[in-house]
């Protein structure tokens, strides 16, 4: 390696590029952070941006891999590795990948002291063969609707196809594969999760058909019915009767089951409530920590705007081009079918609005982080994609709301650990304020990264992609005649429209945009330090709001 007290610049970043050509992530790092080095480096910007996105993609990967893996969580790894190693990826370029692999001698080269349950989970985590279908076998009977997927394929999966498609490619074989070999579904995590929770609600209704409360009439309905369908009408018989069965088995079932018509929000309704949740929201938010923080950004930044939709399968989700915060319209009726209330009862109880502000107060804290993210961004002019850095933040401060609600306002804990049991909902939250409150930051961003984002991209990675793809396509227009390149400027998309793409959008449609877009992405990432010196600002500032406790009661844990 090379010693900055024994060359000049130049020779430094001579020995550096070859090491980083090689995959050394300790050049990577070394060359990030020699100052001379980066001056000469920029001097040929072009050069030194694709040089950057090698290396941030070099430190990004062994970030990952630093990180505690084992086979239980190898599919969060594969998630991570999915969008790493893929032929627009940047480690491809430095021989890790399209074929995942290719990760494993660089791994040997260069994280040999990797634990042995690392090594164990890539393995996994990039479905090597022998792993996935072990190692006495070189081909795969498949259906024809698994056949048909990969075109050009026959009824027979042989190992030397599978060792030619990447982790993105072999993920979602598998996931087709599944439907036919239930054995393969170790390799989801979501797969297990439906199997595990669809076996707990099969157990509560057949405890239920079994406890000798239904009337035969009742139990003739829910004969030969699929179990959706069981719940829904099972839903319908405990509604308005004293069918004797536990309120542990009916909160299982209405948790479960699809809204009963009195129980849906229709859009009216919606509108109605998410104008009422903004004042009845804000009086949970007083007086916590987080809560205040929340409140003090919206009286500087303009009012606290909730509206109530469905979320498409999330909690809650922020709108930017509304300056509005969604909450899923799913998540609430939920609550209601597990409480008995109605859309009716809810537009006119103020005790039943309380409890679904507060139920869902922590998904307002979580959110408005990601508005404040998009304010700052817009206030900055820089690029900023979704990344795990803007989870951590968020997460970080809905973990302080909670831990503290939970240890103050004895109805907000009552209601989430009345319902954790049968509400993924109220589980997580439960789970990411125990993991708050007991973790230290760095433990806390760690659990972020690999539990619950582990698809979605790091600032280094996202960097990496965009500042490699943006930068090969500039040099290649210098190839290109003027008219060609007026051409491609003339019906490309502009730099509003960029700065609103996702890394993998930008790569993937990279020729198709302006270059003077091109060269605003580029600026914006070929250095981090306004990124970074945000998210470490913000983690500072909620650090110091968390050791500012003062409550002593233990958060309940989640199990």
């Amino acid at each position: 390696m090379a010693q900055k007290t024994h060359k000049t610049p130049a020779q430094r970043l001579a020995v550096l590029e070859v090491a980083i050509a090689s995959g050394n992530p300790v050049a990577a790092g070394a060359f990030l952070k020699d100052g001379p080095v980066l001056t000469l480096a920029e001097k040929d910007y072009a050069k030194a941006a694709l040089l950057k996105s090698k290396a941030e993609a070099l430190l990004d990967l062994r970030d990952v891999l630093r990180m505690d893996w084992n086979e239980d969580s190898a599919n969060k790894l594969s998630s991570a590795l999915e969008i790493r190693i893929d032929a627009d990826k940047p480690l491809t370029k430095l021989g890790i990948g399209p074929a995942p692999e290719k990760l494993l001698p660089w791994m040997t080269r260069y994280m040999p002291t990797a634990p042995a349950d690392t090594k164990k989970a890539v393995k996994k985590a990039i479905r090597q063969w022998g792993v996935v279908f072990g190692t006495i076998t070189s081909t795969q009977n498949m259906s024809w609707g698994q056949a048909t997927m990969m075109s050009g394929n026959g009824l027979t999966l042989t190992k030397a196809e599978w060792e030619g498609w990447t982790i993105r490619e072999r993920n979602a074989v598998l996931g087709e594969m599944m439907a036919k070999d239930p054995m393969l579904t170790i390799y989801s995590d979501e797969a297990l999760a439906t199997g595990k929770g669809d076996m707990n609600v099969y157990t509560a209704v057949s405890s239920v058909k079994a406890s000798g409360a239904l009337t035969p009439e009742q139990l003739a309905q829910l004969t030969g019915k699929p179990l959706a369908d069981q719940l829904y009408l099972l839903g319908s018989f405990f509604d308005g009767s004293n069918i004797a069965v536990s309120d542990d088995l009916k909160m299982k079932i209405n948790a479960a089951r699809s809204s009963l018509p009195k129980e849906v929000l229709n859009s009216q309704q919606r509108d109605l409530l998410g104008s009422m949740l903004n004042t009845a929201v804000t009086t949970e938010l007083k007086g916590t920590r987080a809560g205040d923080k929340v409140l003090a950004f919206y009286a500087k930044n303009g009012p606290m705007k909730i509206a109530v939709k469905p979320c498409d399968g999330a909690y809650s989700r922020y709108d930017p081009a509304t300056r509005t915060i969604v909450l899923d319209s799913e998540t609430i009726q939920q609550y209601m079918h597990m409480k008995g209330y109605t859309a009716e009862s809810v537009m006119k109880n103020k005790a039943q609005l309380a409890e679904i502000a507060k139920y869902m107060s922590p998904m307002v804290v979580y959110e408005s982080a990601h508005q404040a993210q998009d304010v700052w961004a817009k206030k900055s002019g820089v690029y900023k994609p979704h990344m795990q850095e803007d989870e951590i933040e968020a997460m970080s401060l809905e973990g302080l709301y909670t831990s503290e609600k939970l240890t103050k306002d004895a109805a907000f804990k009552t209601i989430l650990t009345s319902s954790r049991d049968f509400s993924t909902y109220a589980f997580k939250k439960m789970e990411v304020a125990t993991e708050y409150k007991t973790s230290g930051a760095k433990k806390f961003g760690a659990t972020v990264r690999q539990r619950y984002f582990s698809g979605l991209p790091s600032l280094d990675a996202a960097a990496s992609q965009v500042l490699g793809a943006v930068s090969d396509e500039l040099v290649r227009r210098e190839g290109l005649t003027q008219e060609e390149r007026d051409d491609i400027d003339a019906a490309g998309l502009s730099i509003s429209e960029a700065m609103k793409m996702s890394p993998g959008e930008i790569s993937g449609s990279v020729g198709e945009i302006q270059a003077a877009a091109l060269v605003k992405l580029q600026k914006d990432l070929i250095s981090l330090g306004v990124y970074k010196k945000h998210y470490s600002a913000a983690a500072r500032e909620n650090r110091k709001l968390k050791t500012s406790s003062t409550g002593n009661s233990a958060v309940p844990p989640i199990l």
